[in-house]
């Protein structure tokens, strides 16, 4: 008899004659579920109790009940034994939304947080400046006193030039105009906002930490938190950075300058968003390339250890890479001697010669 599972139930059939059968529940999310065990490739409750009894199957799936059969079974419709297309539509539609729910995983919030993280550091540059611009209207002297948070949170708690001279402790002779008190309020207000910015950052920054070392934690220990973050959102998660060569990982974030050099013969990029880190836009320009590549191959191991294993591999990539750097810097320790001037045609020259002797071959 042959074993055979459609979307409505479970058969043994012999012939054209259903000699056994197991119907789902009509609820589309009980078939639903069932459907979601089947792309799995598990087995069911329901054909897990008649297989034993069949001796031909239809699907590789099931096949401990018997060998495969290419039988048509066409006979077996759902209306005949009460099923609608509505119900088949209702089921697909929960598969689908359960399928969905399953490709937001941390990764993805990580992915937004980094996103958030660049949109805030790009709003602080902003209001900063303005808040500088602004407030030096009435202090101009702050700013070479204080910086950053600490000129926003000492503008925000105390607000006028004479109380912050009084905080600091000191005597300043202010070239800055009076302000009455409506504009300092409004002043008062923008560092204010510009203060929980400030906060939201670091609020962010320890989100990252803390999420990284849980959902990518070699990653996180080889390349920081921030970076490795940075490379999830531009591979798009961790599951498509775990199957990129290294190659394309040294890469990430350097696609215009891959583009440019494809198109008109520019050199090509040794590094994109790796050049973050201190051990690349630290080292000499001769050695950034192969510092990179060797940094891209260790990511490559830590993020499938991350998406694949889970195993604690960050101490020996990070010892491994400290090696490799030692390497890198005694092979390349000054850099190459360029060739004299005319001794070899530019690569932009030497594209622009291979195109026109593949038009001379046409």
């Amino acid at each position: 008899m042959l074993l055979v599972t459609r979307w409505f139930g479970t058969f043994l059939c012999e012939g054209e004659e259903i000699r056994a059968s197991r119907l789902f529940p009509k609820e589309p999310a009980a078939i639903a579920q069932r459907l979601a065990a089947i792309q799995r490739g598990e087995v069911l409750a329901e054909e897990r109790e008649l297989g034993p009894r069949a001796r031909e199957v239809l699907e590789p799936r099931l096949r401990a009940y018997g060998r495969l059969s290419r039988t048509a079974v066409g006979f077996l419709t759902p209306e005949a034994h009460g099923y609608s297309p509505e119900l088949f539509r209702e089921a697909t539609l929960e598969l689908a939304k359960a399928a969905t729910r399953r490709q937001v995983g941390s990764d993805l919030h990580i992915t937004q947080a980094v996103r958030s993280l660049d949109d805030l550091g790009a709003a602080t540059n902003l209001l900063s400046e303005r808040l500088r611009e602004w407030y030096g209207l009435h202090f101009p002297e702050l700013e070479n006193i204080r910086a950053g948070r600490a000129y926003a949170d000492l503008i925000a708690e105390r607000g006028s030039r004479d109380a912050v001279i009084a905080a600091l402790g000191a005597q300043y002779d202010s070239l800055g105009s009076t302000i009455q008190e409506r504009d300092l309020n409004a002043v008062v207000t923008l560092a204010r906002s510009l203060s929980e910015v400030y906060r939201a950052r670091e609020a962010l920054d320890r989100y990252l930490e803390r999420a990284m070392e849980t959902t990518a934690p070699n990653i996180a220990a080889l390349a920081g938190p921030v970076i490795g973050a940075r490379l999830l959102s531009l591979a798009g998660g961790l599951k498509r950075l775990a199957r990129l060569p290294a190659s394309t990982i040294q890469l990430l974030g350097a696609e215009r300058a891959m583009f440019r050099h494809l198109k008109d013969g520019s050199p090509a990029p040794k590094h994109g968003i790796l050049y973050q880190h201190p051990l690349i836009h630290q080292a000499p320009p001769w050695q950034r390339g192969a510092i990179a590549r060797a940094f891209g191959a260790k990511i490559a191991l830590a993020a499938r250890a991350d998406y694949y294993g889970g195993a604690k591999l960050s101490p020996g990539l990070t010892e491994a890479f400290q090696q490799r750097i030692a390497e890198i810097r005694k092979a390349h320790a000054a850099p190459k001697p360029r060739p004299a001037r005319g001794a070899r045609p530019s690569q932009r020259f030497r594209g622009k010669a291979r195109r026109y002797r593949s038009r001379g071959r046409r």
